[in-house]
This record gives C-alpha cells, structure tokens and sequence, in this order.
C-alpha cells in the first residue's frame, strides 16, 4: 500500500510541474526573413489563403462559393505580401483585386492564415498577439479583423469557434481562446480578414504575431515550480497525508 502511495505523488508532482508544458503550439513569426518587395511567389512560412464571395456589399449575404486553400501568394494585388512597415517588414494582407466579383459589387471575404490539426495534447488556453498598422483609411463599408477558427472535418468542416477582434485601428490586438480535448482532431486556424468590393482600399499591415499558450496568472496558493495546484491535487494530497496519519497512529497502538 505504501508503495502504491508513492507512486501516486509521484505521478501527481510530474502531473503538476509538467502538464502546462504538454501543449505544443508556439508559433511567433516577425517576417524579417521573408522576400520584399512582392515578388509574385509564395510568401512561405506556413501562410495560407482562402476567398469567400457573396451577394451583394456590405450586406453580404447570400453565400455564393468559395475558392483555396493556396498558399499566400507575395503580391501586390491579391491577397497579401511583404512590405516595409514602420519598424520593420511586415505582412500586408488585403482584398484579391484580380477576382472581377469587385466590378460586378459583390463581397469578397479574403483570408490568410495559419493552420494546424489540433490534438488532445495541446489544450488551454492560447493568446494570439499581433501588432496592426494602417498603411491608409480604409474603403467605404470595408472592414477587417483577425480571428481564430476552429472547424470540425467530420461535421461538414462545421464552425466550432469562430472569435475575432477588429483591425481597423493601428495598435497591439489579442484574442484569447480556451480549446480542449472536445477540439482533438479539428481545423485550428488563426490570421486576418478582409470583407471588400468596389476595389475599395483593404490593406491593414500586421507584425510580430503569436500564437501560444496565454500567460498565467500569478497563483493564488501554494504552487510547485510557479504551478498552481488545482483542487483535484489538494484533495488527493489530502488523502495521502490523512492516510500516512492514521498508519502512524495504527503503528503506534501495536507497538
């Protein structure tokens, strides 16, 4: 039994130090290494795209199609590319000009984006951080954001999450997102939107982009390493310590 006993808070103290440290996302991209100005190629690095139109801007609505994934091409009329911001390179992501539902005044929703398959091992919570730089106002009715998805494949790629903070402003922006076990197997994505028609001006600069469990707050209570120790640990503790108690005293008795 004493045996069985250590093996517990064995189990329970590498529990505590290391389960933070299980998640496996931790994405961080600043563009310094990528080809400017736009050379027509792929930019790289995991960025993809993906085009929505409907009917009708700024209503947007019907749905009519959709078009991608590909990868984010490094242009200066489609999508997204490489340019030089104010403190360094970055990435421009705005509406795709060369698709003609522009001239016919239908909504284009452009997308570019990361993109992973998330596993039971990764749960938490996640901020996604990134500094926004308005290069110029942007068009009438035009609006831009970043997000988070998650979508499920077996559900007809179903829209499980979906957060989103706007872009319309310069300054440093985040979304925070609690994902667990429920999210193993599913689509996550995080990056930026454009909503545009008219040829209307969409371009928003982003940098220095994070994607990464959210910092944890100081703890309340005892901790192991910096850990807080949730109220499963003090309860199993709690047993443990009740239990060496009582065999002292049973000890005791039949000495």
């Amino acid at each position: 039994m004493k045996r069985l006993a250590k093996s517990i808070l064995i189990l329970l103290a590498t529990a505590l130090v290391s389960g933070p440290a299980l998640a496996a996302i931790d994405f961080t991209d600043d563009f310094e290494s990528y080809v400017t100005p736009p050379d027509g190629n792929a930019i790289g690095g995991g960025w993809t795209a993906f085009a929505n139109v409907f009917t009708g801007f700024p209503a947007c609505d019907p749905y009519l199609y959709g078009y991608g994934p590909f990868l984010a091409p490094n242009s200066n009329s489609a999508f997204s590319g490489i340019v030089v911001g104010t403190t360094g390179q970055a990435l421009n992501v705005f509406s795709n000009y060369d698709d003609d539902q522009h001239a016919n005044g239908n909504c284009i929703e452009t997308s570019v984006f990361q993109e992973l398959i998330f596993s039971a091992a990764d749960v938490g919570t996640y901020r996604f951080l990134f500094d926004t730089e308005v290069p110029a106002p942007l068009g009438t009715d035009v609006n831009t954001f970043a997000f988070i998805k998650l979508l499920d494949p077996n559900n007809g790629f179903s829209l499980d999450v979906f957060e989103q903070v706007s872009t319309v402003t310069a300054g440093s922006k985040s979304i925070n997102v609690v994902l667990d076990a429920s999210a193993d197997g599913k689509i996550l994505q995080w990056g930026f939107s454009t909503v545009a028609s008219n040829y209307e001006a969409s371009g928003r600069l982003y940098d220095n982009v994070e994607f990464a469990l959210a910092p944890v707050a100081p703890p309340s209570g005892p901790a192991i390493e910096g850990v807080p120790i949730p109220l499963w640990g003090f309860i199993i503790i709690g047993g443990l310590m009740a239990y060496f108690g009582g065999s002292r005293l049973r000890s005791r008795k039949h000495a």
